[in-house]
């Protein structure tokens, strides 16, 4: 291949000169280590003005990213990196360090991101972390547009990300973050990120589980952001007060020109707040989706009458989506359809045209719904449970894992508790959890074990050997490395643990001397060694004292 470096010479000095870069994009490759990368990087050299980079559609590991990332130091002039769905079948803690990586081979090369997208890439809070370094750079100084839809980022992800963005000033124009279970939590904490910025033209945050509270502080960021033009909130509880914060923002968003409130539970009375503030602030949108709100046939037409009142709405209005709610009779409709012209698209809800009419529907506000909206948390779970005259057998399993040797010793991990498993302690606690556990919950019983045993290893050299041989065969064992590395992560106390009742029984730094001691050996699998070193180098300033010192000692455990 040949490159005419005059005309590359022009084309750099020309502004709009047209975009060039690597465009990979769903070709389903599974990319492992440098070897399988080697295409893409081959490609990456090879183009003079990488302006952009897609890797959507694709899968990459850990050595992979640092692979592309080595490649991508020697471009500057990226401006565009589309990598959304390209964690497919990754474990989630080979996610941080892949981004990490791509992370730093941007930032070493000292480009100028404008736009990021890593949507569908289920990479949870973990992933954020590996972002955020990446986030606070001066890459994302000039970010214009950030896309992260449908990462399940959750409360603490939501607050992460707002972390991140608010470490230096910003300039977002879009912000996309759907389907991410932000709560109320989360949309405060990038409310007061959005509230910062004042440049948004596009906010797109749909199926979060947002309440009014969390759609308030929304509502007054929106005011300092006056150049809003789109805004979707579809499928959040925003309700009759949410929708009121909204309504009381739209004096300042003259700008804006399409809203999706659609499956927001309005209610009649949140369809009128929202029509009065239209009517009375001359908001002049184009396309609005209020479907599926429960909305009553009165509130209905009070909207119609709200959009249309401006002069000029025939030509402007390009869709109005009322589907789903009360329209009332053909003659309520046939009248709808003549105010919107060809941007109607009507139908009612389920019932009869009265329905969403009743005495209630103007008192929302109290409804248990929204009464009961704090109790809702990021990982709430609701079980009803029943006991039983007769024991089962998973609790007769357990009864007699305590009663054994075994089980007596994972409940209270000392040296003569130790002891009494005999010389081939290891091999007497695999045998007794395979028996006793079931597959699934196998790796996580093995990896407390093996911290029961390591914690011990700084006391006694039999310990370390048992320790040593426990490693190998939880590595042996483990069906799926993602279970294995989260729990792991959870025992070392690098990620929190959901459940709430998990207690550590052992002394973690000594788990740390056994780790470093068998990280390196070549049975240890590539992709766990890097998500725990990378873990370990990034919680490295907030570790206790006592194990900070001997992961200091060992390199080889952050580097």
């Amino acid at each position: 291949m040949s490159f005419d470096l005059n005309a590359i010479s022009t084309a750099l000095n020309e502004p709009n000169r047209t975009a060039s870069g690597v465009d990979f994009s769903g070709r389903s490759l599974k990319l492992d280590n440098e070897k399988d990368a080697q295409p893409i990087v081959n490609a990456i050299n090879a183009c003079p003005d990488l302006q952009y980079l897609t890797l959507t559609g694709n899968t990459l590991g850990v050595e992979a990213a640092q692979a592309i990332a080595k490649a991508l130091t020697q471009h500057p002039e990226l401006k565009t990196a589309r990598f959304s769905d390209m964690f497919t079948g990754r474990m989630k803690t080979e996610i941080p360090p892949a981004l990490s990586a791509l992370g730093d081979g941007m930032i070493e090369a000292g480009a100028r991101l404008s736009t990021l997208d890593l949507s569908d890439n289920a990479f949870g809070p973990v992933g954020v972390e590996g972002l955020a370094k990446l986030l606070q750079s001066d890459v994302c100084s000039q970010l214009q547009e950030l896309r992260l839809n449908n990462n399940g980022l959750g409360i603490t992800g939501g607050r992460l990300l707002a972390k991140a963005l608010s470490a230096k000033p910003r300039c977002l124009r879009v912000f996309v973050a759907g389907r991410n279970r932000l709560e109320n939590e989360g949309a405060k904490a990038l409310a007061g990120v959005f509230k910062s910025m004042g440049s948004l033209e596009e906010i797109s945050m749909p199926q979060n589980g947002i309440y009014h509270v969390g759609v308030a502080a929304l509502a007054d960021a929106l005011r300092r952001n006056p150049r809003l033009a789109r805004l979707n909130l579809n499928d959040n509880t925003v309700g009759p007060r949410g929708a009121a914060a909204l309504a009381a923002a739209l004096p300042r968003l003259k700008n804006l020109k399409s809203i999706n409130f659609g499956d927001c539970l309005l209610k009649s009375s949140g369809a009128r707040a929202l029509a009065q503030g239209l009517k009375d602030n001359s908001v002049l949108l184009e396309s609005v989706d209020l479907s599926h709100n429960e909305i009553g046939r009165e509130a209905c037409m009070e909207l119609v009458d709200a959009l249309t009142a401006p002069p000029g709405s025939a030509r402007r209005l390009a869709r109005v989506v009322l589907a789903g709610n009360s329209l009332g009779g053909a003659a309520n409709k046939t009248t709808m359809k003549s105010k919107l012209g060809a941007s109607a698209e009507l139908s009612d809800g389920e019932g009869s045209e009265d329905e969403y009419v009743s005495g209630s529907d103007d008192d929302d506000e109290e409804s248990d719904l929204e009464n009961s909206e704090d109790s809702a948390t990021e990982d709430a779970q609701h079980f009803e449970t029943s006991v039983d005259a007769e024991t089962t057998l998973e609790e007769t399993d357990i009864v007699r894992e305590v009663e054994t040797d075994v089980g007596k010793f994972l409940r209270e991990p000392t040296l003569d508790n130790l002891a009494k498993l005999g010389p081939n302690a290891a091999d007497v606690i695999d045998v007794h959890l395979q028996a006793t556990r079931d597959p699934d919950s196998r790796t996580q019983a093995l990896v407390e074990a093996l911290c029961c045993v390591s914690g011990l290893s700084a006391e006694s050299a039999a310990a370390a050997d048992s320790a040593c041989r426990l490693f190998h065969t939880l590595v042996a064992r483990a069906r799926q490395q993602w279970p294995l590395a989260n729990a792991l992560l959870r025992a070392l106390q690098l990620i929190k643990s959901e459940n709430k009742d998990y207690k550590v029984r052992w002394r973690i730094s000594s788990c740390y001397l056994v780790l470093a001691n068998q990280i390196d050996e070549p049975y240890f699998p590539s992709a766990l060694r890097d998500t725990l070193k990378f873990f370990i180098s990034s919680k490295m300033a907030t570790l206790p004292v006592d194990v900070r010192a001997v992961v200091e000692k060992h390199p080889n455990l952050y580097t």
